[in-house]
């Protein structure tokens, strides 16, 4: 069944006819793919907007094909491996200094509460 011809020229996203022909930018492309001079399809959450009929996207919608992340536990856990491969991780010496600045921390922390600890027992027996 073929398209009915557009009579009102969209107007263009912001930046795409930057530094180019307003023409050509305006132009509707014919196909999937986009030659020279020719805009490529406007996208609209992640599809090309006319890619398949309304009818069977209600259906695909709710299929879910095996081996496309169907089961959302392995979706996450394959994302997550995903984030860790971008993770910047410290160096031996970097995690070593690391370690040692945290557990003098603690043990200043651990004197101070002891010392006040001794403080305030002692000034309880006082006035009691």
């Amino acid at each position: 069944m073929a398209k009915p011809a557009r009579t009102k020229k969209k107007k263009a996203p912001s930046g795409a006819s930057r530094g180019k022909n307003k023409k050509a930018a305006a132009a509707p492309s014919k196909g999937g793919t986009a030659g020279p001079g020719k805009k490529a399809p406007a996208k609209k959450g992640g599809r090309i907007r006319g890619a398949r009929p309304a009818k069977q996207a209600k259906a695909a919608k709710g299929s879910k094909a095996p081996g496309r992340g169907g089961n959302k536990v392995t979706k996450f856990l394959r994302e997550v491996r995903l984030e860790l491969t971008k993770v910047t991780w410290p160096t031996r010496d970097e995690l070593v200094q690391s370690t040692i600045a945290v557990v003098v921390a603690v043990a200043v922390t651990a004197v101070f509460i002891f010392v006040l600890d001794v403080v305030f027992s002692r000034l309880i027996q006082m006035a009691g």
